[in-house]
Order: C-alpha cells, then sequence, then structure tokens
C-alpha cells in the first residue's frame, strides 16, 4: 500500500457573536468571526484514506504540508508513520513543524482504517471515556465573561452540568484576574479542581508571582503560561516553580515537541507539562511527550480538543482532564464544526466517550465542508519540496 495523493480542502467556520478582543476570540454580540479550517485527506493506491480536520493556524500549517507532501509523502507506506514522523521532524526543522502534526493525525486515521480498529485501540488505550475541565472563552467587556461574578455563575453552570474542572481564560489585568478567581474558587473551590491560563498576557515577573501567590491561597490545580515570554525562558519558570505553590503547567506555545519539553522538564521549570497533537507533532509527538513526562514523574495535560486528544489520552496514565473549550454561557466553538457529530458530548459523569470507529472513529461533514470551500489543492505527483 503506497499514498497516491494529497488533498487540501481549505474552507471556513462561523462563530456567532464572536470577534477578537485582546487578541484573542470573545463574546461580541451581533459580531461574526469566520477563521479558516481544512481538512488534509491522504489517500492510498488501494482505496484506503485518513483524515484530519484543522481548526486552528490553517495558514502556516496548509502552506508546510504543501511543501513536504510530494517528496516526503507520495509513494511511501502510510503505516510507516515512525518513518515518515522523523523524516518530517528533520525536512521541517527550520519552519517550526506546524505541519508534521495534521499529517501524523491522518496517517494514524488511515491506519485504523486499513486495520478496522481505532486509534486507541492501535495505542493500546484501555479507558472509553475521559473526564474534562470547562476551559472558558477570554474575558470580554460585552455583558459575556465580563465580571468575577459572572465567572462565579458560569463556573456553578459547569458544576452542575457535571465537569469536575474549570478554567478560566481571564482579563489579562492582574486585579481583576485575581479578583475573578477569587470569585470562582468562593463559588464552587470545594466542588471542582480549578485552573487559571494567563494566556502569558503578564508582563513582569512581580505581576505574575503576585497573581500565583493568590491562587496558592485558593488552592488552584495549576497556573499556565502567565508570563509574556510564552514560556521559552527556562531560567524565569524554575523561578517561579521554586516561589510558588500551586503547580506551573508550561510550554503550550514552546515548539520543539518532545525535545523541547525535555529541557523545560529536566530543569525543573514546570510541574506539568503541555503537549498537541495539532501543534507539535501529532499523535506520535504526544504519545512520545508523555513517555517522556512519566518517567519523569511529570503529568501531560493535552491543549485544545478534537478526537485525536480523546484516542490519546485513552492511553496515557499520567494525565488527569481532557480539555472542553472553548465554553461560554451564550456562545459556541469550532472544535464540533466540520464533523457530522458532536464528538465531545460530555456526560453526567463530566467525562467525554473516545470514539469507538474505526481511525478517529469520527467523519468529516463534507457537506457542511463543501458550502464553505475556499481552496482545494491536490498534489498526486513525486517531486522535490518547496523547503527552499
Amino acid at each position: 500500500m503506497r499514498i497516491s495523493e494529497v488533498e487540501i480542502t481549505e474552507f471556513t467556520y462561523r462563530l456567532e457573536d464572536v470577534s477578537m478582543y485582546n487578541d484573542h476570540p470573545a463574546y461580541s454580540p451581533g459580531d461574526t468571526l469566520e477563521p479558516s479550517g481544512f481538512v488534509l485527506t491522504i489517500r492510498t493506491d488501494e482505496g484506503v484514506e485518513g483524515n484530519y480536520r484543522g481548526f486552528m493556524f490553517t495558514p502556516p500549517m496548509v502552506t508546510q504540508v504543501e511543501m513536504i507532501a510530494a517528496e516526503y509523502l507520495l509513494g511511501r507506506d502510510p503505516l510507516e508513520r515512525e518513518g515518515i514522523w522523523q523524516d518530517l521532524w528533520g525536512a521541517l526543522r527550520h519552519t517550526d513543524r506546524l505541519g508534521i502534526g495534521p499529517v501524523d493525525v491522518a496517517l494514524w486515521d488511515l491506519a485504523g482504517k486499513h486495520h478496522d480498529a481505532s486509534v486507541s485501540t492501535l495505542l493500546g488505550g484501555y479507558r472509553d471515556r475521559i473526564p474534562a475541565y470547562a476551559s472558558t472563552y477570554w474575558a470580554d467587556d460585552a455583558g459575556g465573561l465580563d465580571s468575577p461574578e459572572a465567572y462565579a455563575d458560569f463556573a456553578e453552570a459547569c458544576r452542575d452540568r457535571g465537569y469536575p474542572g474549570f478554567k478560566l481564560h481571564p482579563f489579562g489585568d492582574p486585579d481583576r484576574d485575581i479578583a475573578a478567581c477569587r470569585a470562582v474558587a468562593e463559588a464552587v473551590g470545594d466542588d471542582m479542581a480549578l485552573m487559571l491560563d494567563a494566556g502569558s498576557e503578564y508582563d513582569t515577573y512581580a505581576a505574575s508571582l503576585r497573581v500565583g501567590r493568590a491562587l496558592d491561597d485558593l488552592d488552584y490545580f495549576w497556573y499556565e503560561d502567565p508570563m509574556a515570554d510564552a514560556g521559552e525562558s527556562i531560567e524565569l519558570g524554575r523561578k517561579l516553580v521554586r516561589e510558588l505553590d500551586t503547580p506551573i503547567l508550561g510550554v503550550e506555545n514552546v515548539r520543539g515537541g518532545p525535545f523541547s519539553r525535555a529541557n523545560h522538564i529536566q530543569a525543573g521549570a514546570l510541574e506539568l507539562v503541555r503537549s498537541d497533537a495539532h501543534l507539535d507533532g501529532g499523535i506520535t509527538g504526544v504519545m512520545k511527550t508523555a513517555a517522556l513526562a512519566e518517567s519523569f514523574g511529570v503529568d501531560v495535560e493535552l491543549h485544545v480538543g478534537g478526537p485525536s486528544h480523546l484516542h490519546c489520552l485513552s492511553a496515557v496514565r499520567n494525565t488527569n482532564y481532557y480539555e472542553k473549550g472553548l465554553v461560554h454561557p451564550d456562545v459556541t466553538w469550532t472544535v464540533s464544526q466540520g464533523f457530522t457529530e458532536n464528538v465531545e458530548q460530555i456526560g453526567d459523569d463530566g467525562a467525554i466517550p473516545v470514539p469507538d470507529g474505526p481511525g478517529l472513529g469520527v467523519e468529516i461533514d463534507w457537506a457542511f465542508v463543501d458550502e464553505r470551500t475556499t481552496d482545494r489543492t491536490v498534489i498526486d505527483k513525486t517531486g522535490p519540496s518547496g523547503r527552499i
């Protein structure tokens, strides 16, 4: 079996009552945001295909897939995922490697369909439900998550829905953020694990430390990416770990897959580590990072959602939650758009089922995609890459 064709279908999503606010998507009544997405389809000469549906950073991902498809994919055995992964890791070493995740996930989907088994089964998964935390939209000033009281009310609603955890994406102002974290803790702190994702908003170490000490007093489960350096400075992370009791979750924004994470873990610059099949080397990259973290006694927490992460988490011991987001009292997010069904149906137990069909166990909603298609590229002839 050989890869015979690579197709990229670009399309747009539609988010009602959403706009960009402080460089983040936020509630904005009357506005419409139409971010780009894509479906990567890898086909074989035996008629088996695998798909990846992308929902973030579409332009660089698509560009990188186009750069490597003709030289590094066509004609290859699609079941040789590790060999392809290693080749792509080297080929895209100058360009942050965003193209690897989509390719790798599509290859896992293809392998599952070839073997008539779920990706979870191929990974040796032993859990069929993953506990999820509610990961909020960013704060706004439009009547949504616009105050500490609004966050507290929404946290109570998420608790009543069954979520075991609640994470704030806050205002970016230390005083307002501390007030929101305190209000949420007072409302649901006895019932839920609480997290703060500061999104690299704080310009100074003093502000990061002040917010962290407030989280210590409130017994938060983790403190995520506080500093404006986006978690790249190992020494800065190490200082926060030394000074604070609340565990530091880091390196969501640091590309480099398991290798850069090895540096931060070994240096003690974090206590929980982010990984991401979309951005950091696909399912293969996530499982490498999980094994690395496990050997150091560190938990790995996957960034954002999608079926690939449910399959990964089914086979990872050293993890706590699936990130269900972004959630908001009045608006929805893109994670299920482009699929024929909602892949994130949370149950009364606060957990989401792992899809059990072949491959990723989800179907692309081609009617939705075709209606909103903006471009389609088919690569079916081998040749040199466009890396230079």
